[in-house]
């Protein structure tokens, strides 16, 4: 075979048989290939017809570079290679145009890299393809392909990959293609290496079955894993028990964390290797997100840390998240089994409905502990041993000392506008306090307050100061409202709790913006007088000492009453009253003159001041005045 070979051709007809070269040759219309090409893609798909007519054109380009090679006439591996071209068009495959060919030799004259780059025009292979199915999204000239890499890798001594980059099938003029040894594609090309294997319909067929196998087996397995953790749940399980089971079954470390990742439940771990996998998922955390911010993570998702691997997903209960359930593995792993993804959504499930139902009983006993309370303090049982009977059905135990707490707040825009939702969001926040402090609570409502039954022991502190950490923990975590408090003295009678509740009320009463908790002990003189049996008495004589000022206005919330109770409550402090009141110091001095003229008063002197004080503390407590 000549370098000339498209001027040398040589045809013989004998017998029946068609001989191009002394080489025997089927002449067959492209349009059959064409039909057979649509047989395939229809009945094997597209992605194997394109791996097979891959492997055929490989086979051709093969077959006919051994054949240049032994031709002694062509004197170089250049000239070789320009035969592959010539040979696509003596076999009417396309017309070639070749744009550019590098080669990279070894010292030993070996090749060492090779790249080309050309147009075909005439693809028949695009040409069947538009016939037959139309434009095309993607290029589609696969024997032409497989052709080119197999004839430049037989030449070359090493693998060349060719790309089509444009097609006529497409909508283009002509074909585009790049080729490239494959070392030089630097990975561009391991998707198309893969339909260079000869891979069967009979070995996918395994491969098929097997998967199929494996995913029928993960199934069996996830849905018995299932039905016994829900039988489980269903059976009043605990959660440590659940994830005890699945934990055991599956030979998996499993980890169930609140929404700051602070470990819940945990199973397959022990103490030290727990807190080695806390350090090192905080240090992870640290290096992913500096700002220390809590990531809610509303996904499944692979987490790879310095010293170990955990598959995580959320746990959402009623749309909020929780938290998260986590698979973990002690060492650096990229892919997973199926079953641990099919196994860890269930768990997450699981524990979701178990964490409902926990949430769902916890708020039915408070409300029910609520109920009891409010009935305790509107004084609707008969005799303390029916009281006394009524909380132990409820596991309460009302034969310790207590303190009655009430709870007051206000809303100052519309942050907190749902009621409902703001009072469950407090319960809960109540009880978690609470407990972390060790007191036993009650919680309940009466006339628009949240009123706390509290057994505080001495020996844990003063009351106060658990009650000031509470308020100062409830104003961060609600911006938008105010809160107050108001707490009795200790009680040893649970018989006694509406008057202890009118304790705490009268402390509430006394609150300001510079005082927000009130104990009813610190009101002294005030709470006597106004737990006396002479409550009448006490009012009136109020009332007289304040007459003149009152009188002085056409109703009782008059702002010179109002200046006198902030500037005694201030202890005669100008600089602290102008600035409750929001006055100027001339007009401040205005008022107080004002008042001292109606009084015919020193409001300055000890005695004076303890006196109108203390009535206009009576007189507030008891509703006469409105300072509001």
């Amino acid at each position: 075979m000549s370098k000339n070979l498209l001027n040398s051709l040589d045809i013989k007809q004998e017998n029946g048989a068609i001989f191009l070269d002394n080489e025997r040759i089927l002449l067959t219309p492209s349009a059959v290939f064409g039909t057979l090409r649509k047989e395939l893609i229809e009945n094997i798909g597209m992605a194997r017809v394109k791996g097979f007519l891959l492997r055929y054109g490989w086979n051709l380009g093969k077959y006919d570079a051994e054949k240049v090679l032994d031709d002694e006439d062509i004197p170089s591996i250049k000239d070789i290679l320009k035969q592959g071209p010539i040979q696509h068009m003596i076999k009417g495959y396309t017309k070639v145009h070749t744009i550019k060919t590098d080669i990279e030799w070894e010292k030993n004259g070996e090749v060492k890299s090779v790249y080309v780059e050309g147009e075909w025009f005439n693809s028949y292979e695009a040409e069947e393809h538009l016939n037959q199915f139309g434009m095309t999204d993607l290029p589609i000239c696969y024997t032409l392909i497989g052709y080119a890499s197999g004839f430049y890798s037989t030449i070359c001594g090493h693998t060349v990959i060719f790309k089509e980059l444009s097609c006529k099938g497409m909508g283009m003029h002509e074909c585009k293609y790049i080729g490239k040894s494959i070392h030089n594609w630097n990975g561009e090309a391991d998707e198309e290496l893969k339909y260079y294997e000869n891979s069967t319909i009979v070995k996918e067929l395994e491969r098929t079955y097997e998967t199929l196998l494996q995913e029928r087996n993960n199934l069996s397995k996830a849905t018995e894993i299932s039905k016994r953790i829900t039988q489980a749940l269903i059976n009043g399980s605990d959660l440590q028990s659940i994830v005890n089971d699945v934990s055991n079954t599956l030979k998996i470390p499993i980890l169930i964390e609140d929404v700051h990742f602070r470990d819940y439940v945990s199973a397959g771990l022990s103490k030290d290797s727990l807190e080695t996998i806390q350090q090192d998922f905080t240090e992870w955390m640290d290096k992913k997100h500096s700002d220390n911010s809590v990531i809610a993570y509303s996904n499944m998702r692979k987490i790879i840390a310095s010293r170990h691997t955990r598959l995580m997903t959320p746990i959402i209960v009623q749309k909020k998240m929780f938290g998260y359930c986590s698979f973990l593995y002690f060492e650096a792993k990229n892919t997973f089994p199926e079953l641990d993804y099919m196994v860890l959504d269930r768990l997450s499930f699981i524990a979701s409905l178990h964490l409902l139902n926990e949430k769902t009983s916890f708020e039915a006993m408070e409300r029910m502990k609520g109920y009891f309370l409010e009935q305790i303090i509107s004084g609707q049982f008969a005799s303390k041993k029916e009281i006394l009977q009524r909380g132990r059905f409820i596991n309460v135990d009302l034969e310790f000392p207590y303190h009655i707490v009430i709870l007051k707040h206000q809303y100052l825009d519309d942050y907190l506008k749902k009621e409902l939702v703001f009072y469950e969001e407090l319960l809960d926040t109540i009880v978690q306090y609470f407990n972390k402090k060790n007191t036993e609570v009650i919680i309940g409502q009466h006339a628009a307050n949240t009123v706390l039954f509290v057994q505080f022991k001495k020996s844990e502190g003063k009351i106060e100061q658990l009650c000031h950490e509470f308020i100062s923990q409830l104003t961060t975590k609600y911006r938008g409202a105010i809160f107050q408090i108001g707490i009795s003295t200790i009680a040893e009678d649970i018989v006694d709790a509406p008057e202890y509740y009118q304790e705490a009320l009268s402390a509430l009463e006394m609150t300001n913006p510079n005082q927000k908790v009130v104990s009813f002990g610190e009101l002294g003189l005030v709470g006597m007088l106004m737990h006396s049996k002479d409550e009448k008495a006490v009012i009136q004589k109020a009332k007289y000492l304040l007459n003149p000022l009152i009188n002085n206005s056409s109703n009782k919330d008059t702002e010179l009453v109002k200046t006198l109770y902030v500037f005694l409550q201030n202890g005669g402090n100008l600089e602290r009253t102008m600035d409750e009141l929001a006055l100027s110091k001339t007009g401040l001095r205005y008022r107080l003159q004002k008042i001292e003229s109606c009084l015919d008063v020193d409001i300055r002197d000890p005695e004076v001041s303890f006196q109108l004080r203390l009535t206009l503390q009576v007189l507030v407590i008891k509703g006469e005045i409105n300072l509001g």
